[in-house]
């Protein structure tokens, strides 16, 4: 990758404050511990307690600090409160990983002639709505200071549909809607101190002899480089990385306080 300057507006004396949404998938809970071994304070999202609780419990079991948050995010009102809550209770958030998945019968194992127009517009309309609301609020956020902030969300392959060879299609469509989604927003007006970029995650590297292709050894380097809003010049970027390998069986979840 180029070398990027560090934004001078970014302050590198405390942790930064990183929301991570979609806890309960795979893709969410790897981003969450890897910010929490990289020193942010992470608030551990979910659509419920359980699996946010956990995924917050694990990170404080290896000494980072975390906090666990539940919302709707295909809710304008919930994602509001979810925001307006982190902020009341945290300060300003600093880093959104977007890697938010509502699963469905027509997200994998379907072909398009089996998927009803009902099921296909209920998931467009779920996922474009969730990326749009959460996307949205969280440039509203890091827009009111002067400050930099960054917003990454997280596409790519499903371990699960991958592993057996099954169709993909709908969950491809709307992988490819917020890469196109996320590239806009990074050139709208209102992201003028944010970098905004996506993460494809893959299960196999492009050559390195694309010079087109951005590309990293692991979704760690990726995720950390780019939740990192000291790199502020870098936005509206899509940088390739492996998918990371599965997670072991969770162990039992704990309560905590959550964000209401």
């Amino acid at each position: 990758m180029d070398s990027i300057p560090l934004n001078p507006q970014t302050p590198a004396n405390r942790a930064k404050l990183a929301l991570v949404t979609g806890v309960e998938q795979p893709e969410g809970a790897y981003a969450a511990r890897t910010l929490g071994r990289h020193g942010f304070d992470v608030i551990a999202h979910s659509f419920t307690p359980e699996a946010a609780e956990r995924i917050a419990h694990d990170i404080i079991g290896f000494g980072g600090r975390a906090t666990a948050a539940v919302a709707d995010l295909t809710i304008h009102g919930e994602v509001d409160r979810l925001f307006t809550g982190i902020e009341d209770t945290h300060g300003q958030i600093d880093t959104v990983i977007h890697a938010a998945w509502i699963p469905g019968p027509e997200s994998t194992g379907m072909p398009l002639q089996s998927i009803h127009p009902h099921d296909w517009d209920r998931f467009l309309h779920a996922h474009l709505r969730m990326l749009f609301t959460t996307v949205r609020r969280a440039m509203q956020s890091m827009s009111d200071r002067n400050r930099a902030g960054s917003i990454v969300t997280v596409v790519g392959v499903d371990r699960s549909a991958a592993d057996t060879r099954e169709s993909t299609l709908a969950r491809q469509v709307i992988d490819g809607a917020i890469e196109a989604f996320t590239a806009a927003a990074a050139h709208d007006i209102s992201a003028r101190t944010l970098q905004v970029n996506t993460i494809r995650l893959i299960d196999e590297l492009p050559s390195p002899e694309f010079a087109d292709q951005h590309i990293t050894p692991d979704f760690d380097t990726a995720l950390v480089f780019l939740a990192d809003p000291a790199h502020h010049s870098w936005s509206g970027k899509v940088l390739s990385a492996p998918a990371p390998a599965p997670a072991p069986a969770p162990a039992p979840a704990v309560r905590f306080a959550a964000v209401h």
